[in-house]
């Protein structure tokens, strides 16, 4: 199906008359508290083929990222992955009437790693993006940390040939350039640094039973090919420094499902962000980076990653009516933005289970005959859009993603006959 909206901005037509709607409920402010007028409003009229039933899931999806329409709100029509069961895409704030109750949230996106691979081991945090997909991070290429000998000792260099762990190797010869008996240690680097693996820990323990001779390949274990000098007498202190990978980064948004590739660094094993990472925001815990594997990292929303912010500045309860009314302070967005995306999606129950993988299993309704359209209005252009206005097909009775399994009943209380959007300047 196609998943491209289409730009309001541009095409809209400005009615000729004035659209009246009173609209009742509370100021945003609290009661007994002084009312705050808004700037700027967003009044939204919302009406279904039947009866709003309150225990059914009304939403508006906002995208407040500015970009234009690049890619906007989108219900979940297939599983079996629901992540908040009912939305994806590119949105980043959500009103919702449920329960007979009107709520503004504000989202953001759990990142999940699908298995680990390529060494990077867990991904945490919050991703600064709006966009929900699946990001394909493939090592392209490692630079190991380059390695510094100090002290006085038999090793002139050293070149790091694949140690990817940062820290100190201390190394005693004594005149004949042989170990000493003890003289051998490593330390990992706080940041970094690992444990040595049983080849590597081995590969030392020898050195460090004592009398041996270095050689060029004492430490290839480790990755390290050492350079030697005259034989001397002293300690020396090999300091490792931290390894960094290059990364493809190939993003393939829910959205639209177009791939766009980036590159980025990371940070062999470690969780410090480099000043170049693959998804801003995210921590990703890395151990020995391994070439030209790839992790798939996934950006979804859910229920557990949004935060109430309030009700919408005006709303009036449909008591068995057939339309939603309701105004949002543009304010409550908390965004700096010139224009917003929004979608309406509306289902009969939110669905999380992963046996449920068809359009045709459960029951929803979006903008457009498949729900995939989403208009972008400006936010510097005081009008009124509305179904009519052919931004895209008419949402008409009977859409397609009503098949599912539910009384017809049900699936009228669900399904956009119409709608209108106007933005307002307060003061």
């Amino acid at each position: 199906m196609s998943k491209r909206g289409l730009r309001a901005t541009g095409v809209l037509v400005l009615l000729a008359g004035v659209v009246t709607v009173t609209l009742a409920g509370c100021a945003r402010g609290g009661e007994g508290q002084t009312s705050v007028v808004p700037e700027k409003v967003l009044d939204f009229v919302i009406q279904f083929s039947g009866s709003i039933v309150d225990n059914f899931y009304y939403f508006v999806a906002i995208d407040a990222d500015g970009d234009d329409g690049i890619d906007g709100p989108l219900p979940i029509a297939a599983g079996p992955r629901w992540g908040n069961g009912w939305g994806t895409g590119s949105f980043t704030h959500y009103v919702v009437y449920n329960a007979g109750l009107y709520d503004v949230y504000k989202v953001d996106l759990n990142a999940s790693l699908d298995a680990p691979a390529a060494g990077i081991n867990t991904v945490a945090g919050v991703p600064d993006s709006t966009d929900a997909g699946v990001h394909q991070l493939t090592i392209t290429q490692i630079d190991c940390g380059s390695v510094t000998v100090g002290g006085a000792g038999t090793i002139a260099a050293v070149i790091n040939t694949g140690f990817q762990s940062a820290g100190t190797i201390s190394i005693e010869t004594d005149a004949s350039g042989q170990t000493v008996a003890g003289g051998v240690t490593y330390t990992p680097a706080a940041s970094g640094g690992r444990s040595l693996t049983t080849d590597e820990q081995a590969a030392l323990d020898a050195l460090n039973t004592g009398g041996v001779p270095l050689q060029t390949d004492s430490l290839q274990a480790l990755g390290l090919q050492l350079t030697l000098g005259a034989a001397s007498a002293g300690t020396q202190t090999l300091t490792i420094a931290q390894s960094t990978a290059q990364v493809r980064n190939a993003f393939t948004s829910a959205s639209t499902q177009a791939t766009t590739t980036t590159t980025a660094t990371l940070n062999s094993n470690s969780a410090a962000p480099t000043t170049n990472p693959p998804i801003p925001g995210l921590v990703i815990t890395c151990n020995d980076l391994v070439l030209d594997e790839t992790a798939t990292i996934r950006l979804e929303t859910s229920p557990e990653t949004v935060t109430e912010i309030g009700r919408p500045y005006e709303y009036t309860a449909p008591i068995g009516g057939n339309t939603l009314r309701f105004t949002l302070d543009v304010a409550q967005l908390d965004t700096t933005v010139d224009n917003l995306s929004i979608n309406i999606i509306t289902t009969t129950e939110l669905i999380f289970d992963p046996n449920i993988t068809l359009p045709s299993q459960h029951v929803y309704d979006g903008l457009g005959h498949l729900g995939n359209r989403y208009i972008t209005i400006s936010l510097d252009e005081y009008r009124t859009i509305q179904n009519s206005d052919g931004l895209f097909e008419e949402e008409l009775a009977g859409d397609n993603t009503l098949e599912g399994p539910a009384s017809d009943d049900a699936k009228r209380a669900v399904d956009i006959v119409n709608w209108w959007v106007r933005l307002r300047r307060l003061r």
